[in-house]
């Protein structure tokens, strides 16, 4: 009984182990614009530096650079703890979603520029 609680405990922890991520050159998407990552190929990994603008239902929101406006999708998970306004600017990073309804950006990381 003792050896079966300990292989369990064992099985329990593994998936809990870290998981590193590659740092280096192509680790980071290149800063681009909306105009250019609304044009690029579907699943393109982009960085955009702008302001969100207002939000439209539970995870979508508009977004707004220079150059243009684009609907970007943030799951709850991927928004920053510290509030921001329509004023913050942030850094978003994810990648194109191409769909028959048109562009938008799936995005996995939000930073707050200071």
């Amino acid at each position: 009984m003792k050896k079966i609680l300990a292989m369990l405990s064992i099985a329990a922890i593994l998936p809990l182990s870290a998981h590193a991520e590659f740092v280096g050159e192509g680790s980071t998407p290149a800063l681009t614009t909306v105009a250019k990552a609304l044009q690029a190929a579907d699943d393109s990994r982009v960085m955009l530096e702008g302001n969100i603008v207002r939000q439209i239902d539970n995870k979508h929101y508009e977004f707004k650079d220079a150059s243009g406006t684009a609907k970007v999708e943030i799951d709850s998970k991927y928004l920053p703890a510290e509030k921001f306004t329509a004023q913050s600017k942030v850094r978003l990073q994810g990648k194109v979603d191409k769909e028959f309804s048109g562009s938008k950006i799936d995005v996995k990381k939000v930073e707050i520029l200071k």
